[in-house]
């Protein structure tokens, strides 16, 4: 009965001069290794504004939202919702808009401040108003196929636009025709315009 008793003295005497064996968190934080999913920091530059990540998000934390009369996609991340499963960076088309971060300590008693918001243009068609999408995903679309952009004028016209080369038309006046189909259209429309003899 006495060795047990003996070692467990010894024990605390060590334990008084080495220190705690475990981690002084709130002094340093803790080590973590480089596959950790943290928040989820969605990069306004890179961020072209697709919508993949509210598509797939199985916890609805992103929140897309087209506000037609301010011309403006906006892509709202709620933290507080967030289960950091990394799907949002896993589909990501561009790979670079939504990166897992290493920040995990996201304690607050305010909820706005667990919320981020990305807004980029949107591209609406010349004739119905239609939302097409966010004009700097058609644009990337564009650049990603490079000369098969040339087969779709939407993808063209965006792009030229965008680089300064072509301007706005006037919307159409009356029903949409064959010259009609130069035109930054949504996909009904341009059917519209192919179906006219």
């Amino acid at each position: 009965m006495r060795a047990p008793k003996l070692r467990e003295l010894k024990e605390a005497v060590i334990a008084i001069f080495s220190g705690p064996y475990t981690a002084k968190f709130p002094a340093e934080p803790t080590p973590l290794p480089d596959t950790f999913r943290g928040r989820p920091h969605h990069d306004e530059k890179e961020c072209v504004g697709c919508g993949t990540c509210a598509n797939v998000c199985p916890a609805a934390a992103t929140e897309l939202e087209d506000d037609v009369k301010a011309g403006i996609r906006r892509i709202t991340i709620r933290l507080d919702r967030c289960i950091y499963c990394g799907q949002c960076q896993a589909n990501c088309i561009t790979e670079k808009g939504v990166k897992m971060t290493l920040d995990y300590d996201l304690a607050t008693t305010d909820r706005a401040t667990l919320r981020e918001k990305v807004e980029k243009t949107l591209l609406a068609c010349e004739a119905c108003g239609a939302v097409i999408g966010a004009r700097e995903h058609v644009t990337w679309v564009a650049r990603r196929i490079g000369p098969l952009a040339f087969a779709n004028p939407t993808l063209l016209l965006a792009a030229m636009q965008d680089q300064g080369l072509v301007g706005t038309l006037p919307p159409p006046t009356g029903p949409l025709g064959r010259g009609d189909r130069l035109r930054i259209l949504c996909p009904k429309c341009r059917q519209v315009t192919s179906l006219v003899v």
